[in-house]
């Protein structure tokens, strides 16, 4: 049976980290890779199990093998992960922007990118996947987790603020903003907004946009039948252009996409914001 739960961090940390999670899972009796979903945030993962093959795609159907613990950049497209037995992971979901609080490297060198997590945060992060597996339950794993990380934070950077002004714009505002009216609202034009927004989030701000809708879109298709409803209440132009977007994020179509198991997108419809 799968188990999946997110916890939250500590105070200190919770500007910068949106949750820790875990899943626990048997191993597949069917050899189908789980999609992985753009959702807009890094993340930092252990894997305590068998190695996974990420990031896999057609041109690239073996994926991305690495041992120890990885650091999985934001996606712009659909990817799929397989594991090769029974699932135990470890992740910390950043917000969007901050993992900059950890790190000086540019998030958008992160894109559609596995990493080896001792490039952004270290050699002794490698000997901390040592002490997390030391311990039998995923509490003291989360307690540990967050202490470490408290003492690896570095100097908040100053135009994250807009950025995440920029974002809560983009989330709570129920029609279809303009990136425009951001400018207006935070005082920076689009170019130098474009800069702090690759900088610390990874994307532009006009493709964050699309990410953020999308997944709006594949929340509320838990609660409506009709792609009409969809693309009136998220602000797609017809259904050609819903389903083209739906396409490049998911590989397949809407009514697919219901149709089939998608378990780690599925995950993250119930339980990441957006």
């Amino acid at each position: 049976m799968n188990h999946y739960r997110q916890y939250y961090p500590s105070m200190q940390l919770a500007d910068f980290i949106e949750c820790y999670w875990v899943l626990h899972a048997p191993a597949r009796t069917m050899d189908v890779p789980d999609r992985l979903i753009p959702g807009g945030r890094v993340e930092l993962i252990f894997n305590f199990g068998l190695p996974a093959d990420w990031l896999i795609t057609a041109d690239n159907p073996q994926g991305i093998r690495q041992h120890g613990p990885v650091i999985m950049g934001q996606r712009n497209q659909i990817f799929y992960v397989k594991g090769k037995g029974e699932t135990s992971i470890l992740g910390v979901r950043f917000k969007p922007g901050g993992m900059t609080a950890f790190t000086n490297m540019p998030m958008a060198d992160l894109l559609n990118t596995l990493l080896p997590a001792e490039l952004l945060l270290g050699k002794a992060v490698k000997g901390l996947e040592t002490q997390l597996s030391d311990y039998s339950t995923d509490d003291k794993r989360i307690q540990l987790l967050d202490t470490l990380l408290k003492t690896e934070l570095k100097n908040t950077p100053t135009d994250l603020q807009v950025v995440n002004h920029s974002i809560d714009i983009l989330r709570n505002t129920p029609d279809d903003i303009s990136i425009d009216t951001i400018c207006r609202q935070t005082g920076w034009y689009y170019k130098k907004l474009e800069r702090v927004f690759l900088k610390n989030v990874g994307y532009t701000p006009k493709h964050y946009h699309r990410v953020l809708r999308f997944n709006k879109a594949v929340r509320y298709m838990r609660t409506t039948q009709t792609l009409t409803d969809v693309c009136h209440v998220c602000n797609y132009f017809d259904q050609a252009h819903f389903i083209r977007e739906f396409r490049l994020f998911t590989g397949t179509t809407p009514s697919q996409f219901k149709k089939e198991n998608n378990r780690v997108a599925d995950f993250l419809i119930k339980h990441q914001p957006v």
